[in-house]
């Protein structure tokens, strides 16, 4: 980014996963997650090789036996069977988050930006249960007036790079897409907030690198999210 620019967001929404905590340090948990959903979507629907690679990310498996359940099989059975597996992927979320919590500097730069006069929120592809688990274990949740995970019954095809989390958060907060900033670490997040209107901020705690992401549509880029927060103190 432009470090000359001076910026302060009137909302802030973050994403989750390797943006306050980083679930899949350990990426074969990925593989685990794959073999969980691919195990338990065998005995009703076909499931093609590639997604049996052992080498699949977990979420990609999910979403696409989801998609094939409901095409293939009855509703009602293509619902109950796809409802499962939403249990499924957020008890393992659940049992990571129990264990590694948010990075640690985290809570203290969310009272910082609280201090701010800023309103948060967070929008994130993880369970909205697991979110906010992790947010109270942190004793940091009565700071975000709005949390929202994955859509609930699951629906792939309305998470990132869909706009639709994003316009959700700013039709519930009430506000309008100017002073609104989304951040996360992956491309698909700048994508999302691009496509919904609002500064898309990238961070790069998780696969992509600052360069990365300012190419794939970040209009401000940092390399954690305290550094992110230390930046909004440098300029009030």
């Amino acid at each position: 980014m432009d470090k000359n620019q001076r910026y302060l967001p009137k909302v802030l929404v973050t994403d989750f996963d390797r943006t306050l905590t980083c679930l899949y340090k350990n990426s074969d948990l990925l593989i685990d997650l794959a073999n969980i959903i691919s195990n338990h979507y065998k005995h009703n629907i076909s499931i093609p090789s590639r997604l049996l690679d052992g080498k699949s990310d977990g979420y990609f498996v999910w979403h696409e036996l989801h998609r094939r359940a409901s095409e293939c099989l009855p509703t009602v059975e293509a619902n109950e069977i796809n409802a499962k597996a939403e249990e499924l992927v957020t008890e393992f979320e659940l049992a990571i988050i129990k264990r590694i919590g948010l990075f640690t500097d985290v809570p203290a730069s969310v009272h910082k930006l609280h201090k701010l006069g800023i309103r948060l929120g967070i929008v994130s592809s993880n369970a909205t249960y697991v979110v906010r688990y992790a947010l109270e274990q942190a004793k940091i949740a009565e700071l975000f007036e709005y949390i929202a995970g994955r859509p609930h019954p699951f629906q792939p095809e309305l998470v990132k790079p869909n706009p639709y989390p994003i316009n959700c958060a700013l039709d519930i907060m009430n506000v309008e897409r100017e002073g609104f900033c989304y951040v996360g670490d992956d491309i698909i997040d700048m994508k999302a907030a691009r496509s919904a209107g609002v500064t898309a901020i990238g961070v790069a705690s998780g696969k992509y690198s600052e360069d990365e992401l300012m190419k794939g549509g970040a209009q401000y880029c940092f390399p954690s999210f305290t550094d992110m927060v230390a930046y909004f103190l440098s300029v009030v």
